[in-house]
């Protein structure tokens, strides 16, 4: 129930979703004076999501600094890779269809080639609401090995649903006792490490792609709406609520 009630939340807060419903609602509404009100917030939330200087300062808000591979302390006993970083039933299935997110296990197969992680553990199984889809953790091992990681160096968790089981089945698959390192985008670190945390499994966290960077006060940036600016928000948004939620049930 939790997992169907997060999906629809996630929708109705998006900032396209809510644009489009405060125009439409401009739309139905007789009474003049709420019909401007609805109106003129739909165009203004639109000309604020879109602004490209608003959302890239924001998300560079949230997002942690990067961390060098040379600036790594010690080596770990195991990488754990978040999955969400494919489109697994996209055909043709001869292939694996990454997202933005491939740094999260592009990353990871370069640290275990540098020797600072020993093995990986990829967690992740369907995500999708309606259906049970194919699970990304196995395309993932499969892109490993074509990668060089040897099969014993390379395990998966293909039951989780979202970031909570992500941590609590990779807890019962290595224990607390092994010297981990997390792999997940830098928009999601902070809820990543506070499930992780709230299991007694302690990890490291690696970010990996970024979706913030320069800023750049330019009349293209200042003034020029872009859709890209509307899907950085909806990532905040999204992460933001993702975390409220996980506080009040308890996952954090």
């Amino acid at each position: 129930m939790f997992f169907i009630a997060s999906k629809i939340l996630y929708w109705l807060i998006m900032p396209i979703n809510m644009i489009v419903l405060l125009l439409l609602a401009s739309l139905v509404v007789k009474q003049s004076k709420a019909k401007k009100l609805l109106r003129y917030a739909g165009i203004g939330l639109l000309l604020f999501f879109s602004n490209p200087l608003i959302a890239r300062w924001t998300m560079n808000l949230w997002e942690p600094d990067a961390v060098p591979y040379n600036a790594l302390s010690s080596d770990y006993d195991w990488g754990i890779v978040l999955a969400g970083i494919t489109e697994p039933n996209r055909p043709p299935f001869d292939r694996v269809h990454f997202n933005k997110g491939a740094d999260r296990i592009i990353h990871a197969i370069e640290m275990y080639k540098l020797g600072k992680v020993k093995k990986i553990l990829v967690s992740g199984g369907s995500g999708i609401l309606t259906f049970e889809g194919k699970k990304e953790s196995h395309a993932l091992r499969d892109f490993a090995l074509l990668c060089g990681v040897k099969p014993e160096d390379v395990q998966i968790e293909d039951q989780s649903r979202n970031t909570h089981e992500n941590a609590l089945f990779s807890q019962k698959a290595l224990g607390n006792q092994t010297h981990c390192i997390l792999f997940t985008s830098a928009f999601h670190t902070k809820r990543a490490a506070s499930c992780f945390e709230k299991t007694g499994m302690p990890v490291d966290i690696f970010p990996t792609d970024y979706y913030g960077g320069p800023l750049q006060a330019t009349p293209d940036d200042l003034l020029i709406p872009k859709l890209y600016s509307l899907q950085l928000w909806s990532i905040l948004i999204k992460e933001w609520v993702g975390l409220v939620t996980y506080k009040i049930v308890g996952y954090i």
